[in-house]
């Protein structure tokens, strides 16, 4: 009988360990980056809406030093004469777009009270809008149209124009 031995398994070499520990590694750097990618996009998508209501502002507040006549406006007046009254009723939209944004994208409160602030001498002219043209109000959005629901409520003759 020959004395024959097995031979012993061999060795997993030295580096195999590291190589499934680098894999596991590698994914979980990926993952990691995939997570920063996706919040920057987010953060971007938020400056950039934060960046436009700021430029939709801005151009509101040119319209009022434009026509500051609109700010606490005469309304009988201006809807004497036609002209301007669709220059205010522009005046009033652009404010309204301002608003509209910003509230939907920044979100702070102080902004809201700007709203309510500067609202209230408008009040004629939506209140005539709700009468005669309701489709004015569908290019705003859902909370700026109840924040002006809530301003005008009680505020608007039943009457017929």
């Amino acid at each position: 009988m020959s004395d024959t031995k097995t031979p012993p398994e061999p060795r997993p070499r030295f580096w195999l360990p590291f190589g499934n520990l680098s894999q596991m590694v590698s994914a979980l750097a990926a993952t990691v980056a995939l997570a920063f990618v996706a919040y920057q996009i987010t953060q971007i998508e938020v400056n950039g809406r934060k960046a436009n209501a700021r430029q939709v502002y801005l151009s509101y507040s040119n319209a009022s030093l434009r026509y500051p006549q609109y700010i606490r406006p005469d309304y009988a007046a201006i809807k004497a004469d036609p002209l301007k009254f669709q220059q205010y009723k522009w005046y009033v939209s652009q404010m309204l777009f301002a608003y509209d944004e910003i509230l939907s994208s920044v979100g702070d409160p102080s902004w809201l009270s700007s709203f309510e602030y500067e609202l209230p001498p408008h009040i004629p002219l939506l209140c005539d809008l709700k009468r005669t043209d309701a489709a004015f109000f569908t290019q705003y959005e859902d909370n700026t149209n109840a924040l002006i629901d809530a301003a005008l409520k009680g505020k608007c003759p039943e009457t017929a124009p």
